[in-house]
């Protein structure tokens, strides 16, 4: 979950929608696994007049009902300018498994079939095998396909 609180409030503000989140997965049974604050950063563009925003990134394991009930709070609170709640179910493995292919030495990271749009891929390093010698007595092939005999020459 990420969400945009206007730039102009206290941390505590901040800090009191951190708190209402927790306390609603909790009561459902569920657990926070990550907090980050990003800080005060520029919008893209302006959002109900105001230019700046102050960004909270949440990651949560819970039932889905707590995000209807995370929505409508946050739907409801005009302190906060944008907000969005993604469902990820594979998002430890993937982060896992990508942290383990950059651990490697020497190994390429390539992206996975579900990757974001603007993340690319490594193309896989094919190896070619020589080619077979060539049989000076094989028939010739021309034309059609026919096999080349002495007797048609």
């Amino acid at each position: 979950m990420i969400f945009v609180l206007q730039a102009d409030e206290p941390e505590s503000e901040l800090e009191a929608r951190v708190t209402k989140v927790e306390s609603i997965v909790t009561a459902a049974g569920g657990e926070m696994t990550q907090r980050n604050h990003w800080g005060v950063r520029q919008l893209a563009y302006e959002i109900q007049h105001q230019t700046r925003g102050n960004y909270m990134h949440l990651m949560f394991k819970s039932v889905t009902e707590v995000i209807a009930k995370l929505d409508n709070e946050f739907r409801l609170d005009h302190k906060v300018l944008r907000h969005i709640i993604v469902i990820d179910d594979e998002w430890k493995e993937r982060n896992e498994a990508s942290m383990a292919r950059r651990r490697r030495p020497g190994a390429t990271v390539s992206a996975p079939a579900s990757a974001p749009i603007g993340v690319t891929a490594a193309a896989p390093v094919q190896k070619t095998e020589p080619e077979a010698p060539v049989n000076e007595s094989a028939p010739e092939v021309v034309g059609d396909g026919a096999p080349e005999t002495p007797a048609e020459q």
